[in-house]
């Protein structure tokens, strides 16, 4: 088949910056890819996924059409129509027999599957199903429970303006999630007025170009951002109109803070307290802080605690900030915070309706008076 020379524009749907892109088709195969110079946010900057779209979609394991599995465990293809009739045929069965509660939905997370998650609502309610996950429940609980807790919804960074960047097991360089991360993080480093932070036992190309690598000690995570909130209120460097105005509950959190013995925090990760210190300052002193913790925290020791610790630190009041990304969470997380007893969690990171998978802290820091 001879390759098609216009250039399209479909959507990059495979990583979480959703890169602009432009595609030369031949037949249902991508024959070229290039980044789309005219995409309002990434301006033609691509990652190794978007390029790679081709391989994803038409991948020597790819299916070509629906299979039912038979008794002898073969698979006959079927047609769409037909898979489609005895999916749902099957599938109201068990609802009449067992209720909908008796059907787990497991699907629609992550880039690559929008429509799953998009369409699922309509098909839990017609079954009457009140349970659901998917793959990010494998390594965003955490931090999941936390944002519906903390805000209602989930936060990204706008790392583009952010005079602070904080990188907190995660590594743009190779893994981006960040609009244009490989620009962006250059244009930090090159900025003196601009600091980025990066907190990673490994010595990544994000860390090269950082002003301020606190390289923790493996499974230590939790105590860094602890000493650092400990150091941001002992010092007496807190926002507190932000939090007069902005926030409930802060006196507890501060208080508890006060007791937090800020040179254990730094001993147990193998850290230089004043290095510690002057990562405090550096976040305190800026008009404006973004943060990103990935994998590197959130499949590790208290993955619920670091980010719960993570999330409470910077400037969150001043523009840029790390902004509410509503389509990240049910809508009637938002519509009833603060009437409700407990907040849900981001759909399917915690099924909805019950507390069943909802991570809970695992391990916190001890006051003082609490220790031997």
């Amino acid at each position: 088949m001879t390759a098609d020379t216009t250039w399209h524009k479909p959507p990059a749907s495979c990583a979480r910056t959703n890169c602009g892109i432009q595609v030369q088709l031949d037949g249902r195969r991508s024959a070229k890819i290039r980044g789309d110079r005219e995409h309002v946010a990434t301006g033609g900057y691509t990652c190794n996924k978007a390029l790679r779209l081709d391989h994803y979609q038409n991948g020597g394991t790819r299916l070509t059409s629906p299979l039912r599995r038979e008794k002898d465990g073969t698979f006959t293809p079927l047609d769409r129509d037909t898979a489609i009739s005895e999916i749902t045929a099957r599938l109201k069965t068990v609802r009449d027999t067992h209720g909908g509660k008796s059907i787990f939905y497991y699907g629609g997370a992550g880039q690559g599957n929008h429509l799953g998650g998009a369409y699922s609502g309509a098909l839990l309610r017609a079954l009457g199903a009140r349970y659901r996950s998917n793959a990010l429940a494998q390594e965003k609980t955490g931090e999941g429970w936390v944002d519906a807790h903390l805000t209602g919804g989930h936060t990204a960074g706008d790392f583009e303006h952010a005079e602070v960047a904080v990188f907190l097991g995660k590594t743009p360089y190779q893994s981006h999630g960040v609009p244009r991360a490989r620009t962006v993080l250059k244009q930090i480093a090159k900025d003196p007025a601009r600091t980025m932070i990066v907190i990673d036992p490994v010595r990544t190309e994000t860390a090269d170009l950082a002003d301020i690598h606190l390289q923790l000690h493996p499974g230590t995570d939790a105590w860094c951002p602890a000493g650092i909130l400990a150091v941001l209120v002992q010092e007496d460097l807190v926002d507190h109109t932000f939090l007069a105005t902005r926030t409930t509950g802060a006196d507890t959190v501060l208080e508890y803070l006060k007791t937090v013995h800020i040179a254990r925090c730094a001993e147990v990760p193998r850290l230089e307290e004043e290095l510690l210190r002057t990562t405090a300052r550096r976040i305190a002193a800026a008009s404006s802080v973004s943060t990103y913790e990935d994998l590197g925290v959130q499949q590790g020791p208290n993955s619920t605690l670091v980010p719960c610790l993570n999330k409470h630190g910077g400037r969150r009041g001043a523009p840029p900030v790390d902004l509410i990304v509503s389509e990240c969470c049910p809508a009637e997380t938002l519509a009833a915070r603060g009437t409700i007893p407990r907040p849900r969690a981001q759909g399917g990171m915690t099924p909805y309706g019950t507390g069943w998978g909802c991570a809970r802290p695992r391990a916190r820091l001890r006051p003082r008076s609490e220790r031997d």
